[in-house]
């Protein structure tokens, strides 16, 4: 199987995907939970972030950094895991409650890794 590469050139512009995240407020109007989805493409906000340092070529302090950075926003995601798996035993929690968690969950966890990434970089 050939591993696909990206480049700084195509990736750049993989930002703008994140703006289809707003069709998650189509929910307010139809009331269908599968547009709670859509939220989830906020995180392709991080390309924005990321494209800058994808520029770079990874050394040693770019590893470390990305396992410093991946270690801390996984536990946004295993607390995100938490709350859903403990939210749905319960009946009265209605389950467009355990979706915006669950979305949440997903982006916080992929910007706080090219956030925190981001940071460790330049300090």
């Amino acid at each position: 199987m050939k591993k696909i590469k990206l480049n700084y050139k195509s990736s750049k512009y993989f930002g703008f995907f994140g703006f289809f995240g707003f069709g998650g407020f189509g929910y307010f109007v139809n009331h269908n939970v599968s547009n709670l989805f859509l939220f989830c493409f906020f995180s392709f906000f991080s390309y924005f972030i990321m494209g800058k340092l994808a520029k770079e070529m990874p050394d040693e302090r770019f590893i470390e950094n990305s396992a410093k950075a991946r270690s801390k926003a996984l536990t946004i995601s295993l607390l995100a895991l938490f709350v859903v798996g403990f939210c749905s035993s319960y009946s009265f929690i209605p389950k467009e409650v355990i979706v915006l968690i669950s979305v949440i969950g997903w982006v916080a966890t992929i910007l706080a890794y090219a956030f925190l990434f981001c940071y460790y970089e330049k300090h």
